[in-house]
């Protein structure tokens, strides 16, 4: 078990410390907002996992790497190295547990470190069958004490890298796999009567749909190993055992929709988020094309923009519209007139729409009692 969950007041806490393999890793006492770490996993780009992994390998880049690995001061480096991984990306820590794993495996047996990684990877095998018959190079010598020679190939590097491109390979079809789920939500949230629905009438939805395409559940007929602990605080709780990622998906993806937590899409920026203040928030509060205005503040505005870009009739309105406007702001024309034509040129715009009204006629219509400027005539 890699890690135990449990919910409260609106959080995910991920509770007990994974303490094997030099107690590299520690996933204990880490609270979350429930949903934010499947948020921020379905808002990761898959093409920054092996930049950052590789950063980690580097460490790794010695012919001596895989005699001081075990040096005190050296698992600390790493363990702070690595420790943004658990903090910012809860899901990649599975990710890091593997790599780490294996490279301490690799340590002790080249063999059975690809043996059992390939338990969880069955490419394994194939990527690192160069590794099957690796052996570390040593004094043969019965009469003297082991001697651990210079890696000089960097064996370790060269495992450790292979391990990183293979999970690279697997947090891409991860990646897809929970955005897809994701998508299934908010499609059956869209065409189903929210109001009227209880929450996890969606994961049964979803879960019919998944045996129509599959012949198999993934949800219901999963069930959580389940026990109780006392926490530091001596309060009892139940927790879930959480082996691999797809067990942490399950069981915050279930807890959110059982919790009635949504995740939406931007229809700005198309990145997903979860509502603050409203629930039918169409926009995130990311900031637009790394600019200073959100999603949310200028949302609208743009998609009105593209929606105008591609229809003759509401370019001419907004032209138009424009025009008077300035004709207020020069004093040209009251506020009572603007508004009085507004809703005149609102109401033959959605005619024309409509197709009751030709074209040409609405743009006549737009174009009287504009005022043209004289050409100047030119001199000979």
């Amino acid at each position: 078990m890699i890690a135990s969950v449990y919910i409260k007041d609106g959080n995910i806490h991920l509770y007990n410390k994974y303490s094997e393999n030099r107690n590299l890793s520690n996933i204990g006492g880490l609270a979350y907002e429930l949903g934010r770490p499947l948020l921020n996993f379905v808002c990761y780009e898959p093409e920054r996992f092996e930049d950052g992994f590789n950063i980690v390998t580097e460490a790794f880049d010695n012919e001596f790497a895989h005699v001081g690995a075990n040096d005190p001061e050296f698992i600390s480096q790493l363990k702070e190295l690595m420790s943004e991984f658990q903090q910012e990306e809860v899901y990649l820590f599975f990710y890091k547990q593997i790599l780490m794993d294996f490279i301490y495996d690799f340590i002790d047996s080249p063999y059975d470190a690809v043996m059992l990684l390939a338990d969880k990877m069955p490419l394994a095998k194939e990527k690192l069958s160069w590794a099957l018959d690796f052996k570390w190079p040593s004094s043969q010598s019965s009469f003297i004490q082991v001697v651990q020679y210079a890696d000089k190939d960097k064996k370790l590097f060269r495992a450790a890298k292979d391990v990183v491109a293979l999970m690279s390979e697997d947090i891409k079809q991860k990646w897809d796999s929970m955005i897809n789920e994701v998508e299934l939500l908010l499609s059956f949230r869209e065409v189903m009567d929210t109001p009227k629905q209880s929450p996890l009438e969606y994961l049964h939805m979803i879960e019919l749909y998944r045996f129509e395409e599959t012949g198999h559940y993934f949800y219901l007929e999963n069930p959580f190993k389940t026990f109780y602990g006392v926490l530091p605080s001596q309060e009892v709780v139940q927790l879930y055992e959480i082996h691999t990622i797809d067990d942490l998906f399950r069981f915050e993806f279930v807890k959110m929709i059982e919790h009635n937590i949504f995740i939406k899409k931007c229809k700005n920026c198309n990145h997903f988020f979860m509502p603050r203040r409203r629930v039918d928030a169409e926009y995130c509060d990311r900031f637009w094309n790394n600019g200073s205005k959100r999603c949310s503040e200028i949302g609208a505005t743009l998609r009105y923009e593209k929606k105008v870009a591609g229809n003759p009739i509401l370019e001419a309105h907004k032209k138009a519209y424009r025009r008077l406007h300035s004709r207020v702001r020069t004093k040209k024309m009251s506020n009572a007139e603007f508004n009085v034509w507004c809703i005149e040129a609102n109401s033959r715009r959605d005619a024309c729409l409509a197709g009751e009204l030709a074209f040409e006629e609405f743009v006549e219509w737009l174009e009287q009692g504009r005022v043209r400027k004289p050409r100047s005539s030119l001199q000979d």
